[in-house]
């Protein structure tokens, strides 16, 4: 499963790219204190952030991959989000929920070594846990006291880096680009 940096990209990259143009707002504007240059981090680019790590608080109650790495909570998320987040672009439902569900798609193609393996991704129609045969992501490992575990987190987050990073910047450049 990737870590909060893959998330946090992976939520980026797909509100960007579902939720259509950029909207103009005092975040997308010149600010005064940047002597009129673009801001380069939006604040919906940290609201996507963030709602593509958000469904891991189910960390906090003890139910990781249940239903927060679902297609229900990615429903109600996206719905919620839409109502408050006109700011976050032109569909704010899609991309809202497209930014929350694409932590569900990373975990399914990410690798678990913590049972039951996978996500319980078709909740509230199925409880059953899907993870794909391709394991795209380097599963995280959570002995932080041993030196091989920091070493394997590294080389994780570089192969998540590789992978997300152009996808992001992508995604954040096409957006722009509707606007136009």
């Amino acid at each position: 499963m990737p870590s909060p940096v893959g998330h946090a990209l992976g939520g980026i990259a797909a509100g960007y790219l579902l939720g259509g143009g950029t909207v103009d707002t005092p975040t997308t504007r010149s600010s005064p204190w940047l002597t009129g240059r673009k801001l380069l981090f939006e604040q919906r680019a940290f609201v996507f952030g963030l709602l593509g790590v958000l469904p891991d608080i189910d960390f906090l109650f003890g139910v990781h991959s249940t239903y927060t790495h679902s297609v229900g909570a990615t429903v109600v998320v996206g719905l919620l989000g839409g109502f408050v987040g006109r700011h976050l672009g032109s569909h704010p439902y899609l991309s809202v929920g497209a930014a929350y569900g694409s932590h569900v798609v990373l975990d399914w193609l990410g690798s678990d070594t913590v049972g039951p393996l996978g996500v319980m991704a078709l909740w509230p129609l199925s409880s059953d846990f899907y993870l794909s045969d391709r394991h795209w992501f380097m599963a995280v490992c959570r002995e932080y006291w041993v030196a091989e575990c920091w070493w394997h987190n590294t080389w994780g987050l570089m192969r998540e880096l590789m992978v997300l990073g152009p996808v992001t910047l992508g995604a954040i450049v096409a957006s722009r680009g509707l606007k136009r």
